[in-house]
C-alpha cells in the first residue's frame, strides 16, 4: 500500500494525485468506494494528528469536495489532461507550487469542457454563509483553500459534502511519520513497536487508519515488527 493516495485527488492518472500525492491510490482503487473512503480517512487522520502535534495548523487548510469519480467522462478528461501536459510526477509530490499550478490548469481545463461540480458549489455557498474565509477556490475540481479553526475543520470532516480536509493546505513532506514530528526515523520505529504491543491506540477511526497506513513502511500491507526494522534501515530525512 505504498501508494494508497497518489490517486485520491485528481482521478485516474492525475485527478487523484495532487494534494494527496504522498500517499496514493492505484488506478483500480478509483472504482472502489470503500478504497476511496479509506484514502480520505487516512488524509483526515493525518490532519487530526498533525494538528494535535503542532506540526500543522487549520489556520490554513485544503477542503476537497471532488467530482464524481465513477463518471467515465470525468476520468477520460483527467487522463487526457495528464497525458497531454507532460506532468512530472516526482516534482508533483515534492513541489507544492507546481502541484497547485497544475490544479489551477486542470480546473480551467475541466471548466472549458463544461464540467460542473454542483456538490462543491453547494459546499462553497455554505462555507461563505458560515463566515469561512475562502482564500482560493478551484470550483470545478472542488478544492478550496480556506482559513479556519479546529472546530470548523473537524465539523467539515464529518460533512457528507466533504471528502477530506488537509491541515496546512499543502502536500506533506512525508506521510510515513507516526509521531508527527515532520520526519520518519527511529522515533517512529518506537511508535510501531508500542502500537503492536498494545501500549498505545487511537479510538478515532481516521487517526487509527492513518497510523496503520504510516506504519506500513515496507509496503507489504501488514503492520508488524518488520516495518520498525525497515524504518530504522531507511529513515526519511527531515524536510
Amino acid at each position: 500500500m505504498k501508494k494508497i493516495l497518489l490517486s485520491v485527488f485528481i482521478c485516474a492518472a492525475f485527478l487523484c494525485s495532487m494534494l494527496t500525492a504522498a500517499v496514493s491510490f492505484k488506478p483500480e482503487d478509483i472504482k472502489s468506494e470503500s478504497r476511496m473512503s479509506l484514502g480520505y480517512s487516512i488524509i483526515n487522520g493525518y490532519s487530526k494528528l498533525s494538528a494535535k502535534a503542532g506540526l500543522k495548523s487549520y489556520d490554513k487548510a485544503a477542503v476537497y469536495s471532488g467530482l464524481d469519480l465513477s463518471n467515465p467522462y470525468i476520468v477520460t478528461l483527467a487522463g487526457t489532461f495528464y497525458l497531454t501536459r507532460g506532468i512530472d510526477l516526482e516534482r508533483l509530490v515534492t513541489d507544492n507550487d507546481y502541484a497547485y499550478s497544475l490544479v489551477e490548469k486542470l480546473d480551467g481545463f475541466m471548466g472549458r469542457l463544461f464540467v460542473s461540480n454542483e456538490r462543491a458549489a453547494k459546499l462553497k455557498k455554505r462555507l461563505t454563509e458560515n463566515g469561512v474565509n475562502i482564500k482560493k477556490a478551484y470550483d470545478t475540481v472542488g478544492l478550496f483553500i480556506v482559513e479556519t479553526n479546529t472546530e470548523t475543520a473537524q465539523a467539515l470532516m464529518e460533512d457528507e459534502a466533504v471528502d477530506f480536509v488537509m491541515a496546512g493546505g499543502e502536500v506533506p513532506s512525508t506521510m510515513k511519520d507516526l509521531n508527527l514530528d515532520g520526519s520518519s526515523d527511529a522515533l517512529d520505529a518506537t511508535v510501531i513497536q508500542e502500537y503492536i504491543a498494545g501500549k498505545i491506540g487511537y479510538s478515532d477511526r481516521d487517526e487509527n487508519e492513518y497510523i496503520k497506513f504510516a506504519g506500513d513502511i515496507n509496503g507489504d500491507k501488514e503492520f508488524d515488527i518488520r516495518d520498525a526494522t525497515a524504518v530504522l534501515k531507511k529513515a526519511i530525512p527531515r524536510a
